[in-house]
C-alpha cells in the first residue's frame, strides 16, 4: 500500500499519518521518508521471510545489519507496525480475494509489535509465536478483531459484525497432527504449560509426539522467562 498525495489523501488512512498538502514541508518530508523506508525494509524482510519458508528469526537476521535504522529505533518500528495495520485494514475492506494478503500484514504487524515489547519495552520475555502463526492462517473473525483493535477509525465496525460469529481457528504445532494443516478450533488448543508462549497443541498426544523436537525451544524460552523474572526483582 502506498500513501500518496491527491485523491488518495481524502480516504481514511486508519491511523497512519497521511501525506497531504496541509502538512508543513518538514512534516511532509518526514512522513514521505517514513513510508519510503518502511516499504524498502518490509520488501527486504518479506523476501527473506518467504525464502526461509516463513521463519521470522531468519528474516530478522537477514535484515538486522542492512536496516539497523529500523530495528534499533522504537519510533520507526512503531511506524512500520502502523503501516502494516493500515495496509491490512485496506486489504480487508477490498473484499474477497484479499484476505490472505491482509492476514500476512496482520501476522507481520503482530511480530513487530511483540519485537518492540521484548526488545524495547521489556513487557514480555519472548514473542507469543502461536498468536503470530494463527494470524497468518487466520479466519476472518481473528483477522478483523486484531485489526479493529488497532485502528482509531470505525472502518471495520460493519465488517466485524459480519464475521464475529465465525469460530476462531487454532494451530497445532505438531507437524504430524491428524488435523489437516494442524488447523482446529482455537478453543480446542492448549499451550505448552512449561514455556507457555512458544507452542500450542490440539491434544496431549500431539504434544507428546512433538516433545523431542520442541524440547530445545522450550528450554530456551523457559531460560528467557526466568532471566526476565530475575531482572525484574533485582
Amino acid at each position: 500500500m502506498i500513501i500518496s498525495n491527491g485523491a488518495a489523501s481524502l480516504k481514511c488512512h486508519h491511523g497512519l499519518v497521511p501525506l497531504h498538502r496541509r502538512q508543513s514541508h518538514e512534516e511532509f518530508l518526514t512522513a514521505s521518508n517514513n513510508v519510503t523506508y518502511s516499504q524498502g525494509f518490509l520488501q527486504r524482510f518479506v523476501r527473506a521471510y518467504d525464502a526461509a519458508a516463513g521463519n521470522f528469526l531468519e528474516a530478522y537476521h537477514a535484515t538486522k545489519e542492512e536496516h539497523p535504522e529500523v530495528w534499533n529505533d522504537l519510533e520507526k518500528m512503531k511506524f512500520v507496525v502502523s503501516y502494516l495495520i493500515t495496509s491490512g485494514t485496506s486489504k480487508v475492506l477490498e473484499g474477497e480475494g484479499h484476505t490472505k494478503s491482509a492476514s500476512k500484514y496482520a501476522s507481520l504487524a503482530s511480530y513487530f509489535e511483540q519485537y518492540m515489547e521484548v526488545d524495547f519495552l521489556h513487557t514480555r520475555p519472548h514473542p507469543n509465536w502461536p498468536k503470530i502463526r494463527e494470524l497468518y492462517f487466520s479466519d476472518e473473525h481473528t483477522l478483523v478483531s486484531f485489526l479493529k483493535k488497532r485502528i482509531p477509525c470505525s472502518c471495520l465496525d460493519e465488517k466485524y459484525k459480519e464475521v464475529k460469529s465465525i469460530s476462531k481457528i487454532g494451530i497445532c504445532f505438531n507437524p504430524n497432527c491428524p488435523h489437516p494443516g494442524g488447523i482446529t478450533k482455537r478453543s480446542a488448543t492448549k499451550c505448552c504449560s512449561r514455556c507457555r508462549w512458544a507452542a500450542n497443541y490440539c491434544s496431549e498426544e500431539c504434544q507428546e509426539a512433538h516433545w523431542p523436537e520442541h524440547k530445545a525451544t522450550c528450554d530456551f524460552y523457559v531460560d528467557c522467562f526466568n532471566a526476565d523474572l530475575n531482572a525484574r526483582f533485582e
